[in-house]
């Protein structure tokens, strides 16, 4: 039995290292990982109720799940986007061309009844951005280079691996720490964010770059404390993800340039910015739970989040309901505010970057089918944000210009929790 598990586990963190890009809904961070948590609206800092929640927000709550437990999430998204420019007379309208992404996740606790230790560890997909949009000559940013820049073209994902520990300090108090390793893949086509191959002023392209991985290293610390049987108060940090270089090598792309077809080399640091949230979490009766949290993102103090994209600081707001309606059936709903990542002054420089969602909607459910099985569901609806702001040249805003991105989605998600 243990041998299956083990190859089982091995072979979804493979399926892991290679998941598509996670449409995210804070930031480019997805606004809860697994079934449970993500329709509670993402929150549960402060209440145990799964263990990919407890893995992804607050590793002090791991010494609440009591027994050994192993959940298998899928997410399937369904982004709808489009981005809008003009300049003068000349306007343009283009969709997005991509695939819906299928994002899943793994975790695994273990905590002895009365014990006062808990380990875990998790496979996270919790973050990405993607966009594919043609090239057409209606729309003047996606016309030819060096007149727009083409097809736009990107792909971002990161899996995180939380190896947790967590203790119980006294009945009413627990801490917790995680070390936190990352995987990141980063494709784009334009690269925006290299040197442009120029032969004049006017005659610009940039080059495209494959996907190359990186790898990072971070921790969060959480600490949970139980003020009254019916109440909890949480907090947790985690700390800026430090990632090693993306590194790429690709060719001189202007054909007009003497140097056209040679070797040259791109390179990008691009860190997960630190985050910290705080919570509550209420049970009013044996029944019906309620968590509401706040959470702040550190996209400014981020390398290559605050000088290439110049993202800002975001704020997000969680609120989740659960009736437990029987013994076998518990019923989620929730919502989720996060500020839009992106400013009007900065909506140019990140079209292949979308990260502009605000209000969320979810709710789920969960069915015992067994003493050991738990099947939950959820589903999510992001509602239409738009963002616009004008076209940037190195002298500063163009008068008469402008450009939106437009963003919404609908995801499905299915969690398996086994009590093993």
């Amino acid at each position: 039995m243990q041998h299956r598990m083990l190859r089982g586990f091995a072979l979804f963190a493979a399926v892991l290292l290679a998941t598509t890009p996670a449409w995210a809904g804070n930031g480019h961070q997805l606004h809860g990982v697994g079934a449970v948590n993500s329709s509670m609206g993402g929150a549960g800092v402060a209440l145990p109720n799964d263990a990919l929640g407890a893995l992804a927000l607050n590793p002090a709550l791991l010494t609440q799940l009591d027994g050994n437990k192993m959940e298998f999430s899928a997410e399937y998204a369904t982004p709808t986007n489009a981005f809008e420019s003009q300049i003068g007379p000349f306007a343009g309208r283009t969709e997005e061309a991509g695939d819906s992404s299928l994002i899943p996740a793994f975790g695994f606790t273990l905590h002895k009844p009365g014990s006062n230790r808990a380990f875990g560890v998790g496979f996270l997909g919790l973050a990405g951005f993607g966009a594919d949009y043609p090239q057409t000559a209606t729309n003047p940013l996606s016309a030819p280079q060096p007149v727009g820049f083409g097809r736009i073209y990107s792909s971002y994902t990161y899996l995180k691996v939380p190896i947790t520990f967590a203790y119980q300090v006294t009945p009413n108090l627990s801490v917790g720490a995680s070390f936190n390793a990352a995987r990141a893949t980063l494709a784009a086509d334009p690269a925006g964010f290299a040197t442009p191959d120029c032969s004049s002023p006017t005659n610009c392209v940039f080059p495209g770059v494959h996907a190359d991985n990186a790898w990072g290293f971070g921790a969060t610390a959480g600490v949970l404390w139980k003020a009254t049987p019916n109440l909890n108060f949480g907090l947790s940090y985690s700390s800026e993800q430090e990632f090693e270089d993306f590194e790429w090598h690709t060719t001189v792309n202007n054909p007009t340039l003497p140097t056209y077809g040679r070797d040259r080399t791109v390179t990008l640091q691009l860190n997960s910015p630190a985050q910290l949230a705080a919570g509550i979490g209420y049970r009013p009766t044996g029944k019906l739970a309620i968590a509401f949290d706040a959470k702040q993102v550190f996209y400014e103090d981020a390398e290559g989040f605050k000088d290439v994209l110049g993202l800002r600081n975001i704020n997000v707001y969680a609120l989740g309901i659960q009736y437990q309606a029987t013994p076998n059936l518990a019923l989620r709903l929730g919502g989720n505010h996060s500020d839009s990542a992106v400013e009007s002054d900065r909506v140019f420089f990140t079209v292949p970057v979308p990260a502009v969602f605000e209000d969320h909607l979810t709710a789920g459910l969960g069915v015992r089918v067994s003493s050991s099985l738990v099947v939950n569901l959820g589903y999510y609806r992001i509602f239409e944000n738009r963002v616009s702001g004008p076209i940037v040249s190195p002298a500063g805003p163009v008068p008469g210009t402008r450009v939106t991105t437009e963003m919404a989605m609908d995801s499905y998600l299915a969690t398996f929790s086994f009590d093993l």
